[in-house]
């Protein structure tokens, strides 16, 4: 199979047209058109939609990982005897929003030092990162999903802790006569569309509730829902008490746990969620994605 044409399918999806995937190889648009032409004559399927941007058939899914794999495999090669073109390994990696604030850093650090690779990360929660390595769209992800995407190795990492927590002015203005919260009506944070946790802590205590009442509750109101699509900005609404939402113990600030916050306090009735995190990777090894993989879990071990 001609490495060209596996490359100009990956340039196709990157560029989003044929027409700047050309110019990014630096050939004519026709040429471009020739290469995808022939690599699905070769494998008899279409691999790719001529949409805007392009996207892949589930053939070219398939084949967009073998793209990838061999760009990575040959450029490695080429370098290893002194024939490349002086080009970095583009390392991809999928990685949820927290682990990126907080013990992935390490791994920035050490990638800093490296000076035949670059990461491009691409970012999304952890439940939904190994779909874009089944994809093809990375060669690596942090996972909530143990079991292997085909031809990848999957690695336990770790296991990071989050905490419902709110304002205590939020949670005064919803209190009830008793004492008690209603939280089917204090306004939830999510981080994104695609955001369990919250979800998954109010589904519990509303359970809790039903057992403590001993029979149904027939329906239930959704409690207002805010989205906050970043660490510092989803934090920060928290304490600002726009909602309350769940937040790793390695954010939390000093006297949350504790109890001594002026401001901030966990909420029991919610409770905490433990996130088990793994690594996929290609089984395919390179020297660059090897290190990678180290780097990563000797970070790993400080996961909170």
């Amino acid at each position: 199979m001609n490495t060209e044409h596996l490359r100009a399918l990956a340039a196709a999806v990157d560029e989003g047209t044929f027409d700047a995937a050309a110019d990014a190889l630096r050939i004519s648009g026709s040429a471009f058109s020739q290469r995808i032409k022939a690599l699905e004559k070769d494998v008899g399927q279409v691999l790719l939609t001529r949409t805007v941007p392009v996207g892949t058939t589930s053939a070219g899914d398939r084949m967009l990982r073998l793209a990838r794999q061999m760009a990575v495999l040959e450029d490695e090669a080429r370098r290893s005897l002194g024939r490349g073109t002086g080009g970095r390994t583009v390392l991809s990696v999928a990685v949820n929003a927290d682990s990126l604030a907080t013990w992935f850093v390490e791994v920035l650090r050490q990638a800093a030092t490296w000076d035949d690779a670059v990461l491009q990360l691409h970012l999304e929660d952890q439940e939904h990162t190994h779909e874009l390595l089944r994809s093809g769209a990375v060669i690596a992800a942090i996972t909530e999903n143990p079991a292997p995407v085909s031809g990848c190795l999957s690695m336990e990492l770790g296991t990071m802790e989050y905490h419902a927590v709110a304002a205590s002015s939020l949670l005064d203005r919803h209190r009830r006569q008793d004492g008690t919260v209603d939280f089917g009506s204090v306004p939830v944070q999510d981080f994104g569309t695609r955001d369990n946790l919250q979800r998954s802590r109010l589904a519990a205590w509303r359970d809790g509730s039903r057992d403590a009442r001993r029979g149904g509750s027939g329906a239930e109101a959704e409690p207002p829902r805010h989205q906050v699509p970043t660490v510092g900005g989803f934090n920060a609404a928290v304490a600002a008490g726009l909602g309350w939402g769940m937040i790793p113990a390695g954010q939390l600030p000093d006297g949350v746990l504790e109890g001594t916050h002026p401001d901030l306090v966990t909420i029991p009735e919610l409770g905490r969620s433990r996130v088990d995190l793994h690594w996929q990777r290609w089984s395919a090894g390179t020297e660059a994605l090897d290190r990678l993989t180290a780097a990563v879990q000797q970070a790993a071990r400080t996961m909170r």
